[in-house]
């Protein structure tokens, strides 16, 4: 797996070229009394676990200036596919992060987002599909993202297949992402990290961003992708 070293941080995560993205932190997705839970009996105990840990990363870039972009997930019968309802329903039967339901809130331990943080809907996994998340992140010059939240071998490692093929420097960041069971957040670790991106925490993102001798690059950042 590529676990980034400090020059490579030094070089991928400039603050002015890199955003913090947050997946998914909704009630259906971390609360013991959402949808994950209460369906299929899921024990949350580890994503909650990372919930503060997240929180306190999003702090930390915020203090660095580093963009913090939101995304949640809404199930809609209107922009459902039909790949999609036969696994989560239809209509008044669709019982994960319905449109009109709680689960699509925001989880109450996190950190809410700020008035002037992005906050992005998807209508499935993936962040870029159907979104405006790359003319987000091209108005912005990012070129590199860190990737957080809920749940990793899921939507976070849908999305961050998405951002590579896109052209985007992708950064892990592992223990600011969980899932239900320590083999799956296991599994979508090692893919992300061998195949799509690196890997980092936020202790060593922290550090490349406080350390005195940290050269940051100047070039202009790369152009994603478009597709």
């Amino acid at each position: 797996m590529n676990v980034a070293s400090p020059e490579e941080l030094a070089e991928l995560a400039v603050p002015s070229r890199s955003a913090v993205i947050v997946i998914d932190p909704q009630h259906d997705f971390c609360s013991e009394k959402g949808a994950l839970a209460q369906r299929f009996g899921f024990d949350m105990a580890d994503i909650q676990k990372t919930v503060p840990q997240l929180n306190d990363f999003i702090e930390t870039a915020r203090s660095r200036g580093v963009p913090v972009v939101w995304v949640r997930e809404v199930f809609a019968d209107s922009k459902m596919r039909a790949s999609h309802k036969s696994l989560w329903g239809s209509g008044n039967d669709i019982w994960l992060i319905r449109e009109d339901s709680k689960g699509i809130d925001w989880y109450e331990g996190m950190v809410p987002p700020r008035p002037d943080e992005p906050v992005v809907t998807k209508w499935q996994y993936d962040a870029f599909e159907d979104t405006d998340l790359q003319l987000l992140l091209e108005s912005r010059g990012i070129s590199t993202v860190l990737m957080t939240g809920f749940t990793t071998n899921v939507c976070v490692e849908t999305s961050a297949r998405h951002a590579y093929i896109k052209g985007y420097q992708v950064l892990l960041v592992t223990d600011c992402c969980n899932s239900t069971t320590p083999a799956e957040h296991d599994a979508a670790v090692f893919n992300i990290g061998t195949y799509f991106g690196r890997l980092t925490t936020s202790g060593d993102l922290a550090n490349a961003w406080n350390s005195a001798d940290a050269t940051w690059a100047v070039a202009e950042p790369s152009t994603a992708i478009i597709g």
